[in-house]
């Protein structure tokens, strides 16, 4: 079985594709800050739709700056209301399992507000050539792996429920779409890394 984000070092993850040292970084759907987990950074900035992980976050790193926004998602923050809004600039944001649960017209227009204020961005998907991370998601969930042919076929498709949302993303479409370049792991298969390439911006 697959552990959760929370077990894993997510800083590991994009130092695949850049070097953080002395760079202010947001961390767009910071979650619990498992960015933070393995080793600190004197300036980071996490952002999340659910108020309790800012709230717990604000209580065992108020070292960091924690910020709430009320955005919609399908699977966090269904309720959801508020524009983007950021009150200041990064040299680096980083997304780690985000675009994953968005549509393709949230994705285009969230990532054209952090181009705003980030001189650089890492943002993680799940690509329609993956199968494994397909059916790693079928099987965590209970549901049934019968759409993969769909999946391959589309620029991007998505495995919806009313609870859950899960997006796969063309590499070509999505990359050509946001001015990216995508970007293969070099973690296995069997490390929830693994499951995800990363949009370089």
């Amino acid at each position: 079985m697959i552990k959760t984000q929370e077990k894993y070092d997510i800083r590991s993850y994009f130092e695949q594709y850049t070097d953080f040292e002395n760079k202010k970084i947001l961390d767009f759907g910071c979650a619990y800050g498992s960015f933070l987990n393995f080793k600190q950074h004197n300036d980071y900035t996490g952002l999340d739709v659910r108020p309790w992980c800012i709230e717990k976050n604000n209580h065992t790193l108020p070292q960091h700056t924690w910020l709430y926004r009320d955005l919609f998602n399908h699977m966090y923050n269904p309720s959801g209301r508020q524009k983007l809004t950021l009150p200041s600039t990064y040299d680096v944001c980083v997304s780690f399992s985000v675009l994953t649960h968005m549509k393709i017209d949230d994705i285009t227009e969230t990532v054209g507000i952090l181009k705003q204020h980030c001189d650089n961005l890492y943002l993680t998907y799940y690509s329609n050539k993956d199968k494994f991370a397909y059916e790693t998601i079928c099987e965590f969930r209970d549901l049934p792996s019968t759409q993969w042919e769909q999946i391959e076929k589309n620029n991007f498709f998505y495995i919806e429920t009313d609870e859950w949302l899960w997006t796969f993303l063309d590499d070509d479409y999505i990359a050509g779409k946001l001015g990216a370049k995508s970007m293969k792991t070099k973690f296995p298969k069997d490390d929830y890394r693994g499951l995800q390439r990363c949009l370089v911006i």
